[in-house]
């Protein structure tokens, strides 16, 4: 019997040339890029986006959870730089959350801590 090592999220982009770029800012870097399809990982993490052009962003309901170090210090870096940082509640009932950002195409990404 197999066992699963790794789950990719693979999340909807109605521009991928604008993800990229998103993302980028967030410290993914792209490690294959198609005409309908983008994988980018950081730090052993891969997120995939593939091109859904009729995407609306405002009912959008795709997103993934990531686990990092330091999220409070994630969350005043990046939303002092303008990015749509939101407030969840603490102790939710899949997990402590501290935040979350959405994407240019509606995709929610909710940081908590590691460990």
């Amino acid at each position: 019997m197999s066992s699963v090592a790794i789950a990719v999220p693979i999340l909807p982009s109605g521009d991928l040339r604008r993800a990229e770029a998103f993302y980028a800012y967030l410290g993914f870097a792209v490690i294959s890029r198609g005409p309908d399809y983008l994988q980018l990982a950081q730090d052993g993490v891969e997120l995939h986006l593939y091109l859904a052009e009729d995407l609306d962003p405002l009912t959008n309901p795709a997103g993934c959870y990531l686990r990092v170090p330091d999220p409070a210090g994630l969350r005043a870096h990046w939303c002092s730089d303008g990015v749509n940082c939101l407030e969840l509640p603490v102790g939710a009932a899949y997990g402590e959350t501290v935040f979350a950002v959405v994407d240019p195409d509606g995709n929610t990404l909710r940081y908590g801590r590691t460990g």
